[in-house]
Order: C-alpha cells, then structure tokens, then sequence
C-alpha cells in the first residue's frame, strides 16, 4: 500500500492541481488513497474549487481549523485571518446548495486511523498503526508541536508538550498545521526533509514517529514550491513540486478582503 498524505491547500487550486497532477505521474497507480489533513480552505482565492477537487479526486479529508472557522462567530485568528475565514465563509455559503459541497462537510474527519502494510521483503512484519489528524495526535487541531524555530532547538517546552502527544500515538503521527515539514522520533531525533536532499526517510521500529506533511497551499518552511508526503508502511518520502504561483497570486490581489501579506508570503514561501 502506498498513501499521499497532503495538508494545508488553503484554497491554492494552483498548488493543490500541481500536486495532484504530480502523484499521478511520478507514482502512476501505485496510490491506494490519498488523505488530506485538513485546511483545504482558508486564505486562498478558490475554496469551492479545492473542494470540489477534492471530491472528484475521493480524497479522505479531515477537519482543519479553518474549516471550522466556517462554522464559528468568533475565532481566535488575527485580524488577516478573519477577514480571509468571513471572505471564504461567504464563498462557500453561496456555494452550499451544491452536492460536491454538501458531500465535503458530510463526510469530514475529526481523525483517521489506518495500517499502513508493508511492501513484500521488508524488514517490517506487522502493519503500521497510523493516527491522522490536523493539529496535534492528542486532537487539538490548532496545536502547533513543532514550529519553524523549534526545528533548530527543542525547548523543555516543546519537549513536553511533544512527550504528551507521543503518549497518544502507537507508533506513528501524520500532522499538518505549522506548514513546515519534519519527522520526530519519540527520542527527539528531528529532521527538515530538505536536510537529506528529500531522500526516503526509513521509519525505525523501535522509536515513534510524528510525521508533518507540510503544506500544499501555503508554505513556511522558507520554500514556496507546494510540499506533499507518502509512506509506502517503511518509508516516509516528502516531494517538493512546482507550481505558477503567479496566478494565484494575481487571484488573490482581485479579492479585498485577501490581505497582501497572505500573497507576498506564497511568493516567499514564508
């Protein structure tokens, strides 16, 4: 078995096609599923479009922080993201009578579970027991475990806070949310998959594992290329893919309520 894992599209129909595109020519047939770990919404100019991508492409998707901002008065989001989360909350509204988007909040995910099996010959006997989730493996969907910074040094705050959630993982955690890509071990071994040139990372049997996708959308990590993963039950794989961020670009600067900095950071990767 073989899954994509993406995250975080944010609307970026651009970024979010680019991928998709990329896992149908690099992986051919081999994907069995391909699982979004929330915020297919939020910031970006086409949130109905991704939806609707998404349903054609039967991806499992789970719930994000935006995609319950859709449903909520107040949020703790700052001034940008409000504007942008009232923006998208009055596109999909307009948008509510169609099935596709009917189908997307019908079929939502809090969490996902699966067991990943292992290819023939590997050194792995048993399937791997996987937790999806957006936020954070002991379910708050807008923790963020592990921020840029962190990546550099773990504080005995992070660390805590990371030994919590390793409590809540068997043996590995697929996340999303910072829009940063890393793979941690339950022993604090971290690494940033451009840290070895995006090269299969193999999973060890002895430590457990949080996994963050990155971000298809929006990403933070100081690389504006869209960043997606798959896991074929050994081997975590992170891929970096081109995409014209330009046109997205010029979508959002038609859109007011779409603060220039939501744009300029795509261009940045920041």
């Amino acid at each position: 078995m073989l899954q994509a894992i993406i995250s975080d599209v944010h609307a970026n129909l651009e970024a979010f096609t680019a991928v998709l595109d990329d896992i149908k020519m690099r992986l051919k047939d081999a994907v069995t599923e391909i699982i979004s770990l929330g915020d297919l919404v939020g910031y970006g100019p086409e949130p109905v479009e991704c939806i609707q991508l998404a349903i054609d492409n039967r991806i499992i998707n789970l719930w994000g922080n935006h995609e319950l901002a859709l449903f909520k008065d107040k949020t703790n989001f700052n001034p940008i993201a409000q504007r942008a989360i009232d923006w998208t909350k009055g596109t999909v509204k307009k948008a509510a009578a169609d099935p596709k988007v009917k189908q997307f909040f019908n079929t939502l995910k809090h969490e996902y579970t699966l067991d990943a099996i292992p290819p023939q010959g590997r050194d792995f006997a048993a399937a791997q027991h996987i937790i999806c989730s957006h936020g954070s493996p002991r379910g708050v969907i807008d923790e963020y475990v592990i921020r840029k910074d962190d990546l550099f040094k773990l504080t005995p705050e992070v660390k805590k806070s990371l030994n919590e959630n390793f409590m809540a993982v068997k043996e590995i955690g697929f996340v999303g949310h910072t829009h940063i890509p890393y793979i941690c071990t339950s022993d604090f071994y971290l690494i940033h998959p451009e840290w070895q040139g995006y090269e299969p990372y193999p999973l060890l049997m002895d430590t457990k594992t949080i996994v963050n996708a990155g971000a298809v959308g929006q990403p933070r990590d100081g690389d504006h290329r869209a960043c997606y993963m798959t896991f074929d039950g050994q081997n975590i794989v992170h891929y970096r893919v081109e995409y014209p961020v330009d046109k997205t670009v010029a979508k959002m600067q038609k859109i007011p309520e779409l603060d220039k900095v939501l744009w300029t950071r795509l261009m940045k990767g920041l």
